[in-house]
């Protein structure tokens, strides 16, 4: 994950969230929130209801930048690739 494509500031603070908790469901949750953000899957909210109050903020605070912001293709891309891997651990068939 060393060669990640670099992350908007908003994206940055959760994906550093993410690595600290990245097996963990905590961090499983971040990771799935991003990636249906930026892929346009449904999510369920309240998953984010159930993390600490930081993650919660982060989590918000992402959703509001994109919502207010928007994101250029390559944000998009870039935050896909590097919350795919976190998202592909928890997936059945992912061996360690």
């Amino acid at each position: 994950m060393n060669n990640r494509p670099v992350l908007i500031d908003a994206f940055e603070q959760v994906y550093q969230r993410v690595t600290s908790d990245s097996t963990g469901e905590q961090g499983h949750a971040m990771a799935l929130f991003v990636f249906a953000l930026v892929e346009g899957f449904a999510f369920d909210l309240s998953q984010i209801e159930q993390l600490p109050e930081p993650d919660q903020v982060a989590c918000l605070d992402l959703f509001d930048y994109c919502l207010n912001s928007g994101l250029t293709e390559d944000e998009r891309s870039a935050a896909s690739a590097a919350f795919r891997p976190f998202v592909e651990i928890h997936s059945p068939g992912w061996r360690h």
